[in-house]
This record gives structure tokens, C-alpha cells and sequence, in this order.
């Protein structure tokens, strides 16, 4: 079923009714790029790899030229080499990392700045926390549930629970309060970009049941089928997740650096990058005629 409420192509359930969702207007970018259009197009690319194996199968069912068994192992070449590497290694790789964002930046979330050098505030906190102290459960839950003064739900924050005379849940509470005061539009944001990548994580789960629908295949040997080739992505892909990002290159302050040399400094400069740019080329041409005459480079 194509979605009908979204301007997106898709589907919203799998072949077998699986519920995947539909891609919802409002997870757009501002601009070109941004997390909601790579999700799109993985939304789009993750379904379409999964009903190109369907297109596969009728294509060898038309010819005639193969029976039952031979365009299971046909499919099965192909679901090897191309289908299973392009669902897993969305789902593996660019899926991965938009959740791991998602969860980055909430964790990232205080409900308030605890600087343990504001002595200052830590004594204000301490005097709050006296005065509730002296009030009865009921009057301290609801003292600090009813403040409008953030510095009282503070006092019940930066303590142990116990310390606190409060419920564990009226502390959660307390704590949720004071992050939704605080990242309101962010929290907002990162609910959107939530619901985005779970539906693009279901249409991975809905295009590897299709997959193994077009196979004909029971869960148990689909898995055991696949389990070697799946297995192999994700470890390439927790491989590439933990190589070190290279840094980016502060344009700004390099150029800064070269204004404030003399011009004997400069020249210097430039002489010495002009000798390592030949250098290199040296190698490259060097390596060029190793490969060509059979030398390892």
C-alpha cells in the first residue's frame, strides 16, 4: 500500500501487514540535507531493494526456463549479493548512527547546570533543603511539586533520594519538569527525528520479511541463511564506527597564522609546501610505472 497522507512514496506495512508506518510530511529538512532526507531516501532505497527481488522472481517465473527449485537459487544469489548488503547495511551503518544520536542528545540533557565551585548557590540549596525537611511528606511533595522557583526543585535534584524525604517518582518527575522547561523545542525536534528513524528501523524489519517471503522461506532457515552475510556487515560497520573521525582543518586559523608571518616567513612557507607537493607527485608517478611494469608499489 503506498502511503496516501504523505507526499513521500513508500509502504506503510509489509508484504505480510507488518506495520512500518508512513513517512510523514513534517520530517523534512530546512535546506537539501539534513537527517530527515537521508532517512527519506534509506525509507525509500531499504523497500525498493527488497521489491526489486520480487521483480527478480517474476522475471525468472515468465521465462519458464527454471523450475521451482532453480529460482529459489537464483534468488538466493542475488538476495546474497545484493538485497540482504543494502537492507543490512542501512540498517547497520546510517540507521544506527541516527539512533545513537537521538540517544547522544538526550542523555546530553540536565535538568539545570550543577557547578559544585558556586558555593553561593550550593548554601541556598542547603538552607531549601532544611526547610523542607521540617514539613510533612505531604507538604514537601507538594512544596516542591507546586514551586515556581527553580532553585527548590534544584535542592531536591543534587542529593540522594533519601536524603531528600521525596518518592523516587516525584523526583523523576521533578527532573522531567525542569528538562522540558529547558529543551522544550529541542526535545520536540529530537521527538520527531525519533519517530523517523524507528519508522525507517521498521521498514528494515518489513523488507528482510519480504525478502524471506519471496524466498519462500521460514524464519528459522532464512536466518541461518543470511545470519553469515549480516553478521559480516555489522562487523565492517562497528569496525568503521570506531575508527577515530579525522579532524577538520580550522581554516580560519591557519590563515590567521600565515597573516601574521613576515614575508621571508611566507616565502619559506610556500617554498617548503611546494616541495612536498612535488614529492608526492614524484611517488604517484613512481608508483604508476611500478604498477605497470608488475612492481609491487
Amino acid at each position: 500500500m503506498i502511503n496516501e497522507d504523505s507526499k513521500f512514496p513508500g509502504k506503510d506495512r509489509s508484504d505480510k501487514g507488518k506495520w512500518i508506518g508512513p513517512w510523514m510530511p513534517q520530517w523534512r529538512d530546512p535546506g537539501d540535507k539534513g537527517p530527515f532526507t537521508t532517512l527519506r531516501q534509506l525509507y525509500s532505497e531499504i523497500q525498493e531493494a527488497s521489491a526489486g527481488l520480487k521483480v527478480k522472481r517474476d522475471a525468472l517465473k515468465k521465462t519458464g526456463e527454471y523450475t521451482p527449485a532453480g529460482i529459489a537459487g537464483k534468488l538466493k544469489q542475488v538476495a546474497r549479493s545484493e538485497t540482504i548488503p543494502a537492507i543490512r547495511t542501512a540498517a547497520a551503518e546510517q540507521v544506527r548512527r541516527f539512533r545513537k544520536e537521538v540517544e547522544s542528545r538526550r542523555a546530553a540533557m540536565k535538568p539545570f547546570d550543577h557547578d559544585p565551585k558556586d558555593i553561593v548557590r550550593e548554601l541556598q540549596r542547603q538552607e531549601v533543603r532544611a526547610w523542607l525537611g521540617k514539613l510533612t511528606p505531604d507538604e514537601r511533595t507538594k512544596a516542591v511539586r507546586g514551586a515556581s522557583d527553580p532553585l527548590i526543585k534544584e535542592a531536591a535534584l543534587t542529593v540522594p533520594v533519601e536524603l531528600t524525604g521525596l518518592l523516587p517518582s516525584t523526583r523523576d518527575d521533578l527532573a522531567r519538569e525542569l528538562i522540558e522547561a529547558r529543551y522544550g523545542d529541542e526535545i520536540a525536534a529530537l521527538k520527531e527525528l525519533d519517530e523517523a528513524v524507528s519508522t525507517v528501523e521498521r521498514a528494515v524489519d518489513g523488507a528482510r520479511d519480504d525478502v524471506r517471503e519471496s524466498l519462500g522461506m521460514i524464519e528459522h532457515d532464512f536466518n541461518a541463511e543470511f545470519r553469515d552475510v549480516e553478521d559480516e556487515i555489522d562487523r565492517l560497520a562497528e569496525l568503521r564506527a570506531s575508527k577515530p573521525q579525522p579532524k577538520l582543518v580550522d581554516i580560519e586559523s591557519i590563515m590567521s597564522t600565515v597573516k601574521a608571518m613576515n614575508w621571508d616567513e611566507q616565502h619559506e612557507l610556500l617554498t617548503a609546501i611546494q616541495h612536498e607537493k612535488k614529492r608526492g607527485e614524484d611517488k604517484a608517478f613512481r608508483d604508476s610505472l611500478d604498477k605497470l611494469s608488475g612492481k609491487a608499489a
